[in-house]
């Protein structure tokens, strides 16, 4: 493929970029490192043949084995050479270890959408007595967003991976492995930081290059001290912090294992307060189960659940629901980084995977494919190229590595095999390609068999935003649900629109004609994961956000930061710098801490309530956006409503008595159609009165739920007022027929939603593909560009170079009205 496609673009890329992640059994990781490549890639610690990894060690002690770093009762890290992890696997043959890719980060009017500063007045409480963890880029500590008025930090403790040990807590270094080898992390107190900034000694201060970690603290919990009036504030001012910077140097690689160690850490130093805790995560991938069972996902999970009141983990959905047109439609579109096809017995499908031309040079990188499939299905995977096949079908459970002219393919086709990346528990394959190949190759996963497949691709090394990552065509928005947001048990937080508006440094003023306030992206990732569970669990805004911007990111000064747009700004302006303190961006990592500082608030009032508690809190107080929701899966049950939520927490001193009406309520589906015997639908009821407060207090036997044809695996169930829930599954053999639901009120219909019953969307919506944004034409000779000039040029500011802008946001309306709630 020679042509570069186009892009809807790139708000997606302002966000921590999304990893890959797999999981290894123990005795043949080192030839499987090798097949992939690890040795010769950012997979071992920077300078050393170390490996890190992640080892789930059922029943193991921490003097079992030199190195272990323990996260909770089931995992553990370790930094290893191949030698070293090939004698552990012969000493421990049920151990399971994972290796990972290095994961990215993930990229004022806030209150007035989701009622903070309602709240605070109300309950005249802005978090504190909470901890808000930020586990990220790092933080600017010298920001005036993070002191009190008196000038003393507000960060009680700082865990830093990419400095080495300062000696200040040798028993804190010691426990979160700060001083093994190939480990490093340095721990500030409170004390501590208050030293170092008091120091002036250049290099002594904690520091956040990227400026990632310290936009995202700000919308947490910034408290607007910066200012002279207090003006860009955070959902939870008056919480503290504990932050954690997981990025080792200057590539902002974060490893899974530094989460994990850096999770445990802020929940020990909660505990060791005696405070409530909520950890935000802005990160994310696309290769891995999407199922919640990755090593990270069930690693994160320990920490939280009904044994551990006081904690909650909020994830970024991810930024992967952008699709994309092909400029000479070659194939069929939309393009993006998510499909699903459907394998009929005894057929050969093949999966495009297509390469961008970036600037006619070979290509240097990776290419990381993760295929899922049902439990039953059985599904062989081969690989080919444009000169036809090259790897013939693998049959499940086995694994192999190919070379070719620089390239090496290797395929692991479900979880037999030890070397395999798929973890137990989840039916699937993977295909890892790497090393260099021609510009603008088109590979192809070969799938033959019978079953259903969803595929993910994501890529690293040369590709960027300006040249494009490796696609599939016919792709789907629904399903790009990022791991570890896939996972049922944590709080995964999607984007809305906040603003179209906001005057720069230079007090011009930028207006995006394209933009509509209180709407849904078109790059906030969408559900349902792959066991169909809804995703995201809720929404609030994420797209221009004005936070907290650190000394160090800022663009008129230093380069390669997360604000860095002058070759898109007009006039070649830094237009995303509001003011020397302050900037603009974009994506679902803005909007998790919107929630994680919500959710702080919660904490506040009350210490003891649970994830699933603080779930179902979010969920019962949710409102519906007034803008555009072309695909509402991107939606989940509904958009943050602290007002609401208040009203859920004070319902038991203060009752609901009101029945519902039709018109102010709403059901939230998990996906656009169901599956014929295949995984369940999920459902959300959100029940409102006339004037669209939370409806509740009614006999529960008024409200009825009703589905033909269908198998009802849970019924309908009061989750907490006004927020009900159910489950249902189309039969085997119903395809091509329609799912009919029907919620009845006092006996008269009172909503009704109806989806197509079929294999997958395709077959579901014959074509039907929502879009949103702006779509940009890169000719093949465009040199590239910055990634924030796609940014801005994709939402209207400027049309960069020439290229033509054409906006589908209109089609996106007509198409997308399928989709629309009911």
């Amino acid at each position: 493929m020679n042509a570069r496609w186009t892009t809807m673009a790139s708000v997606a890329l302002l966000a921590l970029a999304a990893p890959a992640h797999a999981d290894v059994r123990g005795q043949a990781v080192v030839s499987a490192m090798a097949s992939t490549g690890v040795r010769g890639t950012p997979f071992a610690v920077a300078g050393t043949s170390r490996i890190p990894l992640v080892v789930e060690t059922p029943g193991a002690a921490s003097g079992d084995a030199p190195g272990l770093v323990f996260t909770s009762r089931r995992f553990a890290t370790l930094v290893a050479t191949a030698d070293e992890i090939e004698a552990l696997s012969a000493q421990h043959p049920d151990w399971r270890f994972s290796w990972s890719p290095p994961r990215h980060t993930l990229l004022d009017q806030t209150a007035m959408w989701v009622g903070s500063t309602t709240f605070h007045e109300r309950t005249g409480n802005a978090g504190q007595g909470a901890l808000v963890a930020i586990i990220d880029t790092g933080i600017d500590p010298a920001h005036g967003d993070f002191r009190e008025a008196d000038g003393s930090t507000r960060i009680a403790w700082l865990i830093d991976f990419s400095r080495p040990p300062r000696g200040s807590h040798p028993e804190l270094e010691e426990r979160y492995g700060c001083t093994g080898e190939g480990r490093q992390c340095a721990i500030f107190s409170r004390a501590d930081i208050t030293q170092v900034l008091g120091s002036n000694v250049a290099g002594d201060q904690p520091r956040d290059v990227f400026g990632h970690g310290t936009h995202v603290a700000s919308l947490a919990v910034g408290n607007g001290q910066s200012m002279r009036t207090p003006f860009f504030i955070g959902s939870a001012p008056e919480a503290d912090l504990v932050v954690a910077r997981v990025t080792r140097g200057a590539s902002n690689s974060i490893l899974d294992g530094d989460i994990l160690v850096a999770t445990r850490f802020a929940f020990d130093r909660a505990d060791e307060m005696g405070l409530p805790m909520v950890v935000n995560l802005s990160l994310g991938s696309d290769f891995g189960p999407h199922d919640g069972n990755s090593s990270l996902e069930r690693g994160l999970s320990d920490f939280v659940g009904a044994e551990h009141p006081g904690r909650a983990v909020v994830v970024a959905a991810g930024n992967s629901g952008t699709l994309f047109v092909e400029t000479e439609g070659q194939f069929p579109e939309p393009l993006g980084s998510h499909t699903e096809v459907h394998v009929t017995r005894s057929s050969s499908v093949r999966v495009p995977i297509l390469t961008p031309n970036v600037d006619s040079a070979p290509n240097q990188g990776t290419v990381f494919i993760w295929l899922a499939f049902g439990q039953s299905d059985q599904i062989s995977v081969g690989l080919d190229d444009r000169r036809g096949k090259w790897v013939a079908p693998l049959a499940p459970g086995e694994a192999r590595a190919f070379d070719r002219d620089g390239l090496t393919a290797t395929i692991f086709n479900g979880s037999e095999k030890k070397n395999s990346p798929v973890p137990s528990g989840s039916a699937g394959a993977a295909v890892v390609l790497t090393g260099q190949w021609p510009a603008g190759e088109t590979f192809a996963v070969r799938l033959e068999g019978k079953g259903n497949v969803g595929v993910w691709v994501q890529s690293e090394g040369d590709f960027s935003v300006a040249g494009g990552n490796a696609l599939v065509p016919r792709a789907t928005k629904q399903g790009t649900i990022n791991v570890p947001a896939s996972s049922p048990a944590l709080i995964a937080v999607g984007a809305t629109v906040n603003r179209d508006t906001w005057s720069t440094h230079n007090r011009k003023r930028v207006t995006l004609e394209s933009s509509v306030p209180d709407a849904m992206p078109f790059f906030s990732s969408s559900g349902p994961n792959a066991l169909g569970v809804m995703k995201p669990d809720i929404v609030a805004p994420g797209v221009f956000l004005i936070g907290a911007m650190g000394v160090n990111a800022d663009p008129r000064e230093n380069a390669g930061g997360v604000f860095e747009g002058i070759n898109a700004c007009p006039d070649g302006d830094q237009c995303l710098v509001v003011s020397d303190t302050h900037a603009v961006t974009s994506g679902t990592s803005m909007a998790a801490p919107v929630v994680a500082g919500a959710v702080a608030l919660l904490f506040a009032r009350d210490p003891t309530l649970t994830q699933d508690e603080v779930r179902a809190l979010l969920q019962a107080g949710a409102r519906r956006p007034t803008g555009m929701i072309p695909v509402e899966q991107q939606l989940g049950p509904g958009a943050l409503d602290l007002l609401g939520t208040l009203t859920v927490m004070d319902s038991e001193q203060s009752p609901i008595r009101k029945d519902p009406v039709e018109e102010e309520s709403w059901v939230a589906l998990s996906q656009s159609f169901a599956r014929p015997g295949g995984r369940p639908l999920f459902g959300t009821v959100e029940l409102r009165g006339a004037d669209g407060a939370i409806a509740d207090g009614f006999d529960e036997s008024r409200l009825r739920l009703e589905a033909e044809p269908a198998i009802v695996h849970s019924s309908l169930t009061r989750v907490a007022p006004g927020l009900w829930r159910f489950e249902l599954a189309a039969p085997g053999g119903t395809g091509g027929q329609r799912m009919s639901v029907r919620l009845l009120f006092d006996g008269a219909l009172f909503l009704e939603r109806d989806v197509p019953i079929a294999v997958d969307q395709a077959a579901a919506e014959v074509g039907f593909a929502s879009r949103g944004g702006c779509t940009i034409v890169a000719p093949r000779s465009a040199p590239a560009i910055p990634w924030a000039a796609w940014f801005l040029a994709a939402l209207g500011i400027t049309v960069a170079r020439g290229r033509a802008c054409v906006r589908v946001a209109r089609t996106a309306r007509r198409r997308g009205r399928k989709g629309g709630r009911g």
